[in-house]
């Protein structure tokens, strides 16, 4: 099968599996439909998928090459219907958390989708495969997030009947991923060698060599290690985001307020799939001017979450949201691109999933300490404020490094490049 037969179908599982329309709504179901209250949803049922995701992560880190990579991918399409269906026809607190706790394994097999590419297509057709199944990603999420809204501003479905439409798309998406071709050979348990290795012991012995001197060779690169930071610490804050919004959305509700999530939602898709294609046309100096634009959105990213937890406007905040997010996706972009020029091509998936676990261990650590009530006793809006905090925090850090960087260039008589030269590769 060639590159193209094998992208459309890849893009096609991507798609359908991020046909859920009742995500967008998912807040308000479990407070309505479901009978839980937002304290419950909050500290009882949201920290559960993140704990999952860390722990099911590292699995799947190790099992997606060892497996080859399609096992995961149809897991994960598994893992979708049993859970929707789960979340769809039981109403029970322990259910719920169920619901949650399969939710992050779903999560977590995203792995396997956005590497299977680098083990079954040619080097040279990565970067448009890559940008294709990203694209179908934001792109499932747009159609599904403008169908949901669609259907209840005018009264068509309910909440409930949404995740009728959202078992579909997992069901879809299921037999999208059973139409994959296997993969023979994988970058770390089963590579191509020149003298092939029968011995099982000798096989695990050689992955483990090279994913040990990847990662080595990775992170002991100090750009690499800069752009890693943030952009697990930036994932780490997002997501908390993300998960939370609904949440404080509820809180500026007045009187039986129409709701809009899927229209933020899908607003929010668009617009960042926008910018990060034109992000990604930018010949800025990133290894000259990369601190200086870190610390600049990530100031902006504080002060958008400083403002969010203290306004009860929900239009503004819907907006603001909207910003929140397309900054976010679009330095991400970046923070990947310059991880991913320093790196073999083949470890990008090791690299990825190393970077994705240090940010789910730090939004585990958040999680616990700020969401659970385990630790402090906050509500929805005190927690925004500390996540403002916390992307103050690494502001200032990158603020700071930024400062002295400019120092020393500045003392070695160095020039500071803002733009590439357009012969500069």
């Amino acid at each position: 099968m060639n590159w193209i037969k094998i992208s459309l179908l890849l893009c096609s599982f991507g798609f359908l599996k991020e046909f859920r329309p009742g995500e967008a709504f998912i807040t308000e179901y479990l407070t309505s439909w479901k009978n839980l209250t937002s304290t419950q949803v909050i500290e009882d049922v949201y920290p559960l998928a993140t704990y999952s995701n860390l722990i099911n992560t590292i699995v799947m880190l190790l099992l997606t090459d060892f497996l080859r990579y399609k096992p995961i991918i149809i897991l994960c399409g598994l893992s979708g219907i049993i859970i929707y269906l789960l979340l769809t026809f039981t109403n029970q607190l322990i259910t719920m958390k169920l619901f949650e706790f399969g939710f992050g394994l779903y999560l977590s097999t995203d792995i396997a989708y956005y590497t299977y590419i680098y083990a079954k297509v040619e080097r040279e057709h990565y970067q448009k495969v890559s940008s294709y199944t990203r694209s179908a990603f934001l792109f499932g999420r747009f159609i599904s997030s403008s169908l949901s809204q669609t259907l209840i501003t005018f009264n068509l479905l309910n909440y409930h009947q949404l995740n009728y439409l959202t078992i579909g798309g997992q069901i879809a998406a299921t037999i999208s991923a059973l139409l994959l071709p296997n993969v023979e050979q994988s970058i770390y348990f089963h590579p191509k060698l020149d003298v092939p290795l029968t011995n099982r012991y000798d096989k695990i012995k050689k992955a483990y060599q090279m994913l040990w001197n990847d990662f080595i060779k990775a992170f002991t690169n100090r750009h690499v290690l800069k752009w890693s930071l943030w952009w697990a610490a930036a994932n780490c804050g997002y997501v908390q985001v993300l998960i939370y919004s609904q949440a404080l959305w509820q809180t500026a509700v007045k009187n039986d307020q129409q709701l809009y999530n899927g229209l933020v939602e899908a607003l929010y898709s668009i617009i960042g799939a926008i910018a990060v294609f034109f992000v990604g046309m930018l010949k800025l100096n990133w290894s000259s001017v990369g601190e200086i634009i870190l610390a600049l959105f990530t100031w902006i990213e504080s002060i958008i979450l400083f403002v969010i937890s203290s306004n009860y406007n929900l239009w503004f905040l819907y907006v603001l949201y909207i910003i929140f997010g397309v900054i976010y996706h679009a330095i991400a972009t970046i923070a990947s691109s310059e991880v991913a020029k320093k790196i073999s091509r083949d470890s990008y998936g090791l690299i990825f999933g190393i970077v994705l676990i240090i940010s789910l261990a730090m939004e585990s650590i958040l999680t616990f300490f700020i969401a659970t009530g385990n630790v402090f006793e906050l509500n929805i809006r005190q927690q925004f404020t500390i996540y403002a905090g916390y992307f103050g925090v690494f502001a200032m850090i990158f603020t700071i490094i930024s400062i002295f960087k400019i120092i020393k260039k500045i003392k070695n008589g160095e020039e500071i490049k803002i733009w590439i030269d357009n012969d500069t590769n």
